[in-house]
């Protein structure tokens, strides 16, 4: 349970983060109709989110830009906090439902999960419980009732002493045994989150190293991708890639896609000049490597029309051509391939707040 002291006097509300996570507090926030002033610090960290009947409108924090802040919540695993029944600032930078985002965070939760069972050969079970272990997402193969009847065993095990073994880091895992069978819990403390799995013997290492290295290392990357995919104001930026290769315009609008934005996939610089006047794209990202109009024409056409002068240009070049394309100023920004699906990201999210 968060503890919390009530400041009638200036009417603010002060806690500190315990047995739940920085989500469940805020799923209680959300809740409030009246604008809402949430503040807290972790460390040298500090947070500012502002909330509006069931929505976040900012966010900002001191080394995150923006809504960067919005997306990266689990950076505050702990901490002090206040909130404040407040006027909505004078700009919002983001607009993410709260039910939207748990709708998303579930459906990235079932598909790390639906990867994986090809893998197995035999049964499979799988639990997610917050700190009271009340449940958040369960997914139970067909015939595999013995292992449902396992894992409710071993969470009633702990219903007691809330695994403080596992919470104070003293233990790794919890294992529990039956015939051919076997389940396992873990904690993962950033969610505040008890994550239980029940497999056939034979597959006890292939489920353990998925757990490890793969399932809970995703899951909470797939907070900040349910949290952007949540954000309206991301979900209406428009990109319009321009490559030739048909093999980089998957890599590209996979990455942006994934991610909540809009992409118009173009192979030739005629064909993006056409689709820039009609879609008004926020971004452009152009392959230095362009035959029927050069990448550094399609640039300077791109700058001299009204509409997309001031659109922010990546451009994707191999680094032993990059001085190249520099010198024929192909873009406004550079960025080698092959890229990184997060940095471009991550790079045309930053272009967006200096629009």
């Amino acid at each position: 349970m968060v503890k919390i002291t009530e400041l009638k006097d200036r009417g603010e509300i002060i806690g500190r983060l315990e047995e739940e996570s920085l989500l469940e507090v805020i799923e209680h926030i959300v809740q409030i109709k009246s604008p809402i002033y949430f503040w807290i610090r972790y460390f040298g960290e500090e947070g500012h989110f502002y909330f509006r009947e069931g929505r976040m409108v900012y966010a900002g924090s001191r080394s995150l830009r923006a809504k960067q802040s919005a997306y990266h919540l689990l950076a505050f695993r702990g901490g002090i906090f206040r909130i404040t029944r407040a006027e909505i600032p004078g700009s919002e930078n983001v607009d993410i439902s709260w039910t939207e985002f748990q709708k998303n965070f579930l459906e990235e939760i079932n598909q790390l999960v639906l990867n994986f069972i090809p893998d197995l050969e035999g049964k499979f079970a799988l639990r997610l419980t917050d700190f009271r272990f009340k449940e958040i997402f369960s997914h139970l193969e067909p015939q595999a009732k013995e292992l449902s009847n396992l894992l409710q065993k071993i969470f009633k095990a702990g219903l007691g002493a809330n695994y403080k073994s596992l919470v104070r880091g003293v233990s790794e895992e919890v294992i529990e045994e039956q015939g051919e069978i076997f389940a396992v819990i873990n904690y993962i403390p950033e969610l505040r989150y008890f994550l239980a799995v029940a497999g056939e013997r034979g597959e006890k290492e292939l489920i353990s190293e998925w757990l490890k290295y793969q399932f809970v290392p995703r899951l909470k990357e797939a907070v900040s991708i349910a949290l952007r995919r949540s954000d309206r104001l991301v979900q209406r930026a428009g990109v319009i890639v321009v490559a030739e290769d048909p093999v980089l315009s998957e890599e590209i609008s996979s990455a942006l896609s994934s991610a909540g934005f809009k992409v118009w996939l173009c192979q030739d610089g005629f064909e993006a000049l056409v689709r820039t006047e009609d879609y008004a794209p926020d971004v452009i990202i152009l392959s230095s490597e362009l035959a029927r109009m050069s990448a550094g024409e399609l640039f300077k056409r791109l700058k001299q029309k009204e509409r997309s002068q001031h659109i922010p240009i990546i451009c994707l070049v191999e680094p032993e051509k990059r001085k190249h394309a520099q010198s024929q100023t192909c873009g406004d920004i550079y960025l080698d391939l092959p890229f990184s699906a997060k940095k471009l990201v991550k790079l045309v999210e930053n272009l967006l707040e200096l629009k």
